[in-house]
């Protein structure tokens, strides 16, 4: 469980490695996680406690340099009072979650009762399934994740798991009066 003081940086189009655009970033020292790197499943799906505040789950992308980075977005910098510059302990641990992340409550209690609504689930990429789970887990109101765990899922019947992102928001936002 490899613990380091990273600060939070800024990182834009002109740095070469980072993808060329303008994000928020802790930097991992490729040292600080070789052992973790060497895991069958997901080396570089994470988590990571920030300042012993709290747990986010992210996955290490390598910045061209040798090392690594975990983006930082606005939400968890206001969540841990986080400010460029700031220095931060994180503890790095390996994420051996399936999904890389805790799938949210609304999700397991559908599946329980639908089991073609898990079926086309699990006919996405892992990518995919973390994406919509992160959407469905978004809103703050129960209601709102409900309405949206269920939208996701008869939308995915409806075409077999082939998940289209814009087709699914239009099949949403047209659902929406029936809510």
């Amino acid at each position: 469980m490899p613990t380091i003081n990273a600060p939070l940086i800024q990182v834009s189009e002109n740095v070469p490695g980072y993808a060329g655009v303008y994000y928020t970033a802790f930097v991992i020292p490729e040292s600080s996680v070789r052992e973790l790197l060497q895991r069958e499943k997901n080396p570089s799906r994470i988590e990571v406690n920030i300042n012993g505040q709290g747990t986010i789950f992210s996955g290490m992308m390598p910045d061209g340099q040798g090392n690594f980075f975990i983006t930082v977005s606005k939400e968890v910098r206001k969540r841990f009072k986080l400010e460029e510059g700031d220095e931060a302990e994180l503890i790095i641990t390996p994420d051996d979650s399936d999904y890389g992340m805790p799938v949210p409550e609304e999700v397991v209690e559908l599946w329980a009762v639908d089991e073609e609504a898990q079926r086309v689930f699990h006919l996405l990429t892992p990518g995919k399934q973390r994406s919509l789970l992160y959407l469905i887990a978004k809103p703050k109101g129960a209601d709102t994740r409900v309405k949206k765990c269920i939208q996701i899922h008869e939308y995915l019947k409806s075409v077999n798991g082939k998940l289209d992102y814009k087709d699914m928001n239009a099949y949403m936002k047209a659902d929406n009066v029936n809510w």
